[in-house]
């Protein structure tokens, strides 16, 4: 009788398994919605039918993401040649609860491009660069169907040299075929959201300053 009652017993403690998953879920929806803040979930799930409508989740969370910018940005060199190749922290992904192509995407990784270098459209694509500040500027890109939504920090990573923080700057690009909302300006918004949690995150020792909203010429 002792054998068959331990046979019964589950693996999990006698834990209610739909309340393990739902804590689950909720951990790996946690930094989606912290990057997001409330505004941005909000805005999210009004777009995809309502709360409970949409699937969150992180392959990073925050503080991986700071361990790996800094990390790559750590081993830059002045002088260096060719172009450098650096692992992006996917730190958002949404998608409709019921399934379906459309995605929202947040990503973080130390840019390819210096802060300060110009960017320039080509046949094939469309690029607009706003400047916000010393620290701070966005990039909306067009690239056929792909909308992206780019900005870009300096961000001095202990140790390194004084150049670092505008030759690898920190890059964040949004990308959305989830919500079909189409305003630049909205979704430049919760990107700088994600931002200001960013680098105030990753100890940036320059201290840059991210704004809540776009400027005003960004519509």
């Amino acid at each position: 009788m002792v054998l068959a009652t331990a046979a019964c017993t589950s693996d999990n403690g006698g834990a209610d398994p739909t309340s393990t998953k739902g804590a689950g879920q909720a951990a790996e929806q946690a930094t989606c919605r912290e990057l997001l803040g409330d505004a941005g979930v909000k805005w999210l799930e009004s777009r995809t039918g309502g709360p409970g409508k949409v699937r969150m989740e992180s392959r990073h969370d925050l503080q991986k993401a700071r361990t790996m910018f800094q990390g790559q940005a750590g081993n830059w060199e002045p002088g260096r040649k060719g172009i450098p190749s650096y692992a992006e922290s996917d730190v958002c992904r949404a998608r409709a609860d019921a399934g379906g192509p459309g995605e929202l995407s947040l990503e973080y990784r130390p840019s390819i491009l210096r802060f300060d270098a110009p960017i320039t459209g080509s046949t094939d694509s469309e690029r607009t660069a706003t400047p916000v500040s010393s620290d701070v500027r966005l990039l909306h890109r067009v690239d056929g169907n792909e909308v992206q939504y780019i900005v870009f920090i300096k961000c001095k990573v202990p140790g390194t040299p004084a150049q670092q923080e505008n030759a690898v700057p920190i890059e964040g690009r949004m990308t959305d075929t989830l919500t079909g909302d189409t305003g630049i300006r909205t979704h430049f918004a919760h990107l700088l959201h994600s931002a200001q949690l960013v680098t105030r995150t990753f100890n940036c020792q320059n201290k840059p300053v991210v704004p809540a909203e776009p400027p005003a010429s960004v519509k």
